[in-house]
Order: structure tokens, then sequence, then C-alpha cells
């Protein structure tokens, strides 16, 4: 004889199976979410605070050099180097590849803390091809390095090799009158290395000036020339401080800063992560230029009022959210930073125009 139990428990039909699979997985994949985007943002945080960190450090110090740019130098010197835009023959390898392929510039000024008298000239022997200048005055204790600006406000760095009495009519020199011999002659004398064999209208030997590189001519009242103006008006102890975009052995862009007050120190990392660097300047007229325009003697248009600065600066790690793709720098979270300033001493200069004037060019 059999008996059978019959059980009351049933399992789960396929529908009820799948839509359990189906629940579970939104579930799931709304957790993940949560946590991916968690994990994002624990990445992307310290990663968007060190960058924009890096780039106001930067573009504060780069103001503070420009509203000082010209102070205690002469109205027509030109205070913001030329030539510098997508700078590819610049020393060292030239500049880098900044966004969109463009080439990144570089920005160099000049300033004077006053520390020291400027210190007019009376004399450049050989019109610039000797290691000679004579000064106005006598002032025996000059030392060091010093910048020597030309009559079309061109310039070099030199080192003052030694100094000496002189009392020659050399040029528009008092004859009789005791001056001062500044001696820039190169070799064993000159510690820094910075001298030229062959004078002082040139760029010095690390390629820091421009002079030499005029097309004009001296303007009056320096003897009439043609070509590059070799005529010393003035021995400054100037400041120059120079921004560039170089990569580091790892491969990751960096902005430094040079300063001549620390001339064999040489150039000193600013800030890390900073890949592009682009330079606008803007004269009294109006006229917007990429390059420092030329400043011309007596020509109050010409002289720089503004100087637009944007950096680029990216972070270090990759494949992060909210990254962009650039063609040659990869791919990276980024960001932009533009910033005008304008060099206290040009608006000092365009506030005493002498009247009357075609035009105020600043109230």
């Amino acid at each position: 004889m059999k008996s059978s139990v019959r059980s009351d428990a049933s399992g789960f039909s396929l529908v009820e199976l799948t839509v359990a699979l189906v629940v579970t997985l939104i579930i799931s994949g709304a957790i993940y979410g949560l946590l991916a985007g968690g994990q994002s943002a624990f990445r992307r945080e310290p990663e968007l605070a060190d960058r924009q960190q890096q780039v106001r450090v930067a573009m504060d110090l780069i103001m503070k050099d420009v509203g000082n740019a010209g102070s205690g130098l002469p109205t027509w010197v030109q205070i913001f180097t030329q030539g510098l835009n997508a700078c590819s023959s610049c020393p060292n390898g030239g500049a880098p590849m900044g966004l969109g392929g463009n080439l990144t510039d570089e920005l160099e000024l000049m300033t004077n803390d006053s520390s020291h008298d400027n210190e007019p000239v009376c004399a450049t022997p050989g019109s610039g091809n000797s290691g000679n200048i004579r000064l106005v005055r006598n002032n025996l204790s000059l030392s060091g390095p010093v910048l020597i600006i030309f009559a079309d406000g061109t310039w070099t760095m030199q080192n003052i090799v030694s100094t000496a009495n002189d009392s020659s009519g050399e040029s528009n020199c008092d004859s009789g009158v005791t001056k001062t011999k500044l001696n820039f002659n190169s070799g064993t004398g000159d510690p820094t290395g910075m001298n030229q064999a062959s004078g002082t209208c040139q760029p010095n030997a690390y390629g820091v000036g421009n002079a030499g590189s005029g097309t004009t001519g001296c303007p009056p009242p320096a003897p009439a020339s043609s070509g590059a103006c070799c005529t010393a008006t003035t021995v400054s102890f100037t400041q120059i401080v120079r921004y560039r975009i170089r990569n580091d052995a790892t491969g990751v862009p960096e902005l430094q800063r040079f300063d001549s007050v620390n001339f064999n120190a040489g150039f000193q990392t600013v800030a890390r992560g900073i890949e592009d660097l682009q330079v606008q300047y803007t004269n009294a007229t109006g006229t917007v230029t990429d390059g420092a325009p030329a400043v011309v003697a007596n020509n109050w248009g010409s002289l720089i009022t503004q100087v637009q600065v944007t950096l680029a600066s990216r972070s270090e790690a990759s494949n992060i959210q909210g990254a962009t793709v650039d063609a040659n720098l990869g791919n990276k979270m980024r960001g932009r930073l533009t910033w005008v300033g304008s060099p206290r001493s040009t608006l000092v200069a365009l506030a005493q125009q002498p009247s009357p004037a075609p035009s105020p060019l600043w109230r």
C-alpha cells in the first residue's frame, strides 16, 4: 500500500526570478554609481584645488612684477623685451608647445628698486664695440652687474670688472673733469662670465638683453647713426625678471622665473603644471599686440600701459572626471586664469605728459 504526502510549498516562477534579478541589478548599479562618483570626486577635488592654487600663486607673482616694471628707469627704456611671442628661438630649447598646438610665450621685464641712483653716461668708446664706458660724474664705488641703457631704449646687462679715474673729453665728456671709467672686459676678471669680448653693444654671454637689435638708428640728441644704436646713455642697477615654461625631467611642465638679483641661481620653479603662458600688450594708443611693441623715444603713444597674461594649468593625474583632451598635451583636467596689469611707471609718466598734447593718453 502506498501513501503520498502533498506539500503546499512551491518555487519561484521564471518571471518572478527575472524581476528580482532586474531589481537587484538596478539597486546595485545605483550603489556603484554613488561609490564611483564619490571616488571620482575624492580624486578630482585635491587635483582641482592644487591646480587652482598653483596658477593663482604664479599669477600673483607675475602681476606684482608687471606693476613694478620700469620703476626707477628712464621713460623711454624698453622695459618689456621684444621678440618673446611664441619664442621658439629662446634659450634652453625654446618655448615648448602649449594648448592647441601653439608655442608658449615668454615674459621679460625690468625694474629698479631705487636703492642706487642711475648714472648718466657721457661716452661709449668705439661705438659700443669697446669694453669701457665713461660716466658723467665720478663714482668709483660702483660694482657688480649693471644695466647699460642705449639711446634707443635697448639695453644689455654687463658686470663691472673694475673702475678708474678718467678725465678725457671724449664725446660729450667734459675734458679735465674727473669722471669714472667702467671696465666691462671679459675674461678672468669677470667671475660672472657675462661680459662679451666684442663690447657692450649686444646681449651678454647668457643672451640677456636686446642691445644691437635696433634698425632705426639713434634718436636725438645722440649722434646720428644707422641700424643699431650703440650710444649708451645710462648705467642702472636694474633688476631683470623673466618667466618661461619648460618641462622637468619627468615631462611635467612648470613655470620658471629668473631674477638677476640672484643671477647665479638661474631659473627657479614657481609653479608646476603650468602648461601655457600667453602675453598680450596694449600701448597708450590702445593698440593690442601679441609681442611687446617698440617703445619709441618721445612718442608717448608707444608706452606700454597694459599687459594681459593668461596661464593654463593642468592636473597631474590623468583620466579623471572633468578632464579635457589636447592632441599634444594629453587627457588632463585643465583651467585658465587671465589677468591684466599696468606698469605704474608708465601711468605716472603719462600723467606727467607735457602740454600741449594731441590728446590725453591717460588721466
